[in-house]
């Protein structure tokens, strides 16, 4: 990959940029909220957002126009890197994953109790009356109806304290989050020089005054333009011609035993998709696809021996879990070394080598145990056991470090569904946490269903982007902090201002009922039907683990070998459904520009690629825009609102 050049510290997170920072944070968690619960866009299901780039792109685009009329107006990269950088942690803040879920997750077991499911006998008395609105039957019926009005006194005073404990909660785990990557930084960033695909694009749109003069550009850019505007028109217009780029389920041709047990596997042809696997490593976007193979013929074997009968067999949720712990460990492992200089510079009175990071390693370090104390107060106080606490956001956190690790490395998808509560109860049982417990974590479900969009990872890259820019990091922390504030406040009135005025079961199409529905009931099943240890699932989890260490090994020995173990817990915990197939196209496709053009031909390529990803961000921005205006559903480039396209 083209290494980005370091630039000398320039403006970056300066008065204006937080300023405008601001205002596009408030418009963007709006636009996100409504975009994927009133049509389904989904785009927050993406390593790489789409809102973002398309704001960062207008915001380009008109300061190519200041540079021409007024040069001394002009953002420098920093500045839009930073109003980028917040507007990413918006993003993050208001996705399918965090505040969707929540809104979601709060009222539905009031709403859904019945005499046969016996919720209210189960649970009801385990919900800490802080955790939702106070006397929740006196605000259900507007909130599903709909036809009513967040700002009736009996609404708002009902969602007033709700609101504000699951903003500061929000606040402080973020901020933790921010701690961690403060310890790691230097090692990541500086000593181990992680590739960040991600960030390729912002970069090189913010720091390039040439960057929308490149003619290559604007041939990729054309391909997925044309394509999703014919789509778009389709869906509008049913005469248009449609042009089948996604989800074809070819396994459905496969209906004999044994070779029906892959009769779920798709190839789509997403353009954004191919343009983000060409600034993957190629070992890595090797192993993805190479490992989604492996996974599907596994299913053929197991079921031409009959393995299949034994109910998850051969156990990849388990599997998943394991390895994604396992690369936690690895991470740490690598960073070891670095993480004893932190502590010994943390406690010396006279070291300054800390002082270009995002904080202090002291302040890091205090502020993760104040954090974790306030985690376990508030959780104890909400009726999880002293034992289940740790456990729980050490899986949380183990999770959340590994995927921060990988977004670094290679910005891959990580649609991970391993939860700490699942977990837990797989390889202990569920008496051993006891009903308390179960309950909190199956509310807290809301903020670890999914690691999609999780904010450690794009809370991470900004420091390389204020490395690459020369953006005082401190300052970009504080203005992501001050973001965060401000996309939870905005975040929170949206969704219950739309819930109000639309109801959750009424016009707000996609509300994220089956995530709440999932977690009650798993917690029903729980304490209807005590588990014991599951320990096949259990040795499974070891499994993972072991083939992530047997990668790991074979990988530092031996230069030659092609798999990468990152690459396992992606295909294992299905990740790579949507996408295996162009990776496999990318993976093709940048394997003989490097044996062809060399280094050069995959240097001269690379506007190319940012414009297929372009193209498709854009153009699907703009049909979300439209969507928006006109209360109707558009054409999605990920995934279209109730039909596979």
């Amino acid at each position: 990959m083209e290494e980005i050049k370091t630039q000398p510290r320039s403006k970056g997170a300066t008065a204006r940029a937080i300023l405008i920072g601001l205002a596009l944070v408030a418009f963007n968690t709006y636009w996100v909220t409504i975009t994927e619960m009133k049509y389904r866009a989904e785009a927050t299901a993406l390593p790489i957002f789409i809102y973002p780039i398309f704001l960062l792109f207008w915001l380009v685009v008109f300061n190519n126009g200041i540079l021409r009329l007024w040069p001394r107006f002009q953002f420098s990269a920093g500045e839009l890197l930073t109003i980028y950088s917040m507007i990413v942690i918006s993003t993050s803040i208001a996705s399918y994953g965090m505040l969707q879920d929540l809104f979601a997750i709060a009222l539905h077991p009031y709403q859904f109790a019945t005499q046969e499911n016996e919720w209210k006998e189960l649970f009801f008395h385990y919900i800490p009356p802080w955790f939702t609105a106070s006397a929740p039957e006196a605000v259900l019926t507007g909130y599903y109806e709909g036809d009513s009005s967040f700002y009736e006194p009996k609404h708002f005073k009902a969602w007033m304290r709700p609101m504000i404990v699951w903003t500061v909660f929000t606040l402080i785990l973020l901020f933790m989050l921010h701690c961690i990557n403060t310890l790691v930084r230097r090692q990541w960033v500086h000593t181990e020089r992680l590739a960040f695909p991600i960030i390729q694009l912002p970069v090189a749109m913010a720091q390039s005054s040439h960057f929308l003069r490149n003619g290559l550009l604007w041939v990729g850019f054309a391909i997925p333009f044309v394509l999703d505007l014919m789509n778009g028109l389709h869906v509008l217009f049913p005469s248009v011609p449609y042009l089948h780029l996604k989800l074809h389920f070819i396994g459905r041709q496969l209906t004999e035993k044994p070779w029906d047990a892959m009769s779920n596997t798709m190839i789509s042809f997403y353009p954004f998709m191919i343009g983000l696997g060409f600034f993957l490593p190629l070992d890595l976007s090797f192993t993805c696809w190479f490992f989604f193979l492996i996974r599907q013929f596994s299913r053929v074997l197991s079921s031409y021996l009959g393995l299949d009968t034994l109910p998850g067999f051969p156990y990849f949720y388990e599997q998943s879990a394991g390895a994604w712990i396992c690369m936690c460990f690895i991470a740490i492992w690598v960073t070891r070394r670095h993480l004893v200089f932190v502590f010994r510079t943390a406690f010396s009175e006279k070291s300054s080598v800390d002082a270009d990071e995002p904080m202090r390693y002291r302040t890091a370090l205090f502020g993760l145990v104040g954090g974790f104390l306030f985690m376990f107060v508030f959780s104890y106080q909400a009726g999880m056991s002293v034992i289940a606490i740790p456990v729980f956001f050490g899986l949380y956190f183990a999770i959340a470090i590994a995927v921060t690790r990988l977004r670094a490395e290679f910005g891959a998808p990580h649609g991970i569904f391993n939860h700490p509560a699942d977990m837990m109860v797989t390889a202990l049982g569920t008496l051993t946490w006891g009903g308390g417990s179960l309950t909190v974590m199956s509310f807290y479900q809301w903020f670890n269903r999914s690691y999609r969009s999780h904010a450690m990872p794009n809370q991470f890259e900004p420091l390389k982007m204020a490395e690459v820019t020369g953006i005082n990091a401190r300052r970009l922390v504080i203005a992501m902090m001050i973001g965060t504030a401000v996309a939870l406040i905005v975040g929170m009135w949206t969704n219950l201002d739309m819930m109000y005025s639309d109801g959750a079961s009424a016009r707000v199409s996609f509300f994220k009922g089956w995530v709440a529905n999932t977690a009650w009931t798993r917690l029903e099943n729980w304490l209807f039907h005590p588990m014991p240890p599951d320990v096949p699932r259990t040795m499974f989890m070891g499994v993972g683990m072991g083939i992530v260490i047997i990668l790991h090994v074979l990988r530092t020995r031996f230069f030659w070998w092609p798999l990468h173990p990152a690459g396992y817990p992606l295909a294992v915990s299905f990740a790579i459904d949507y996408f295996w197939f162009t990776f496999l196209i990318s993976w093709t496709v940048k394997a003989i520009i490097l044996r062809v053009g060399q280094v050069r031909g995959y240097q001269r390529s690379i506007p190319f690629f940012f414009g297929l990803i372009l193209g498709d961000f854009i153009t699907g921005g703009l049909w979300m825009i439209y969507g928006v205006l006109t209360q109707q559903q558009t054409y999605m480039i990920y995934l279209n609102g109730g039909t596979w396209y």
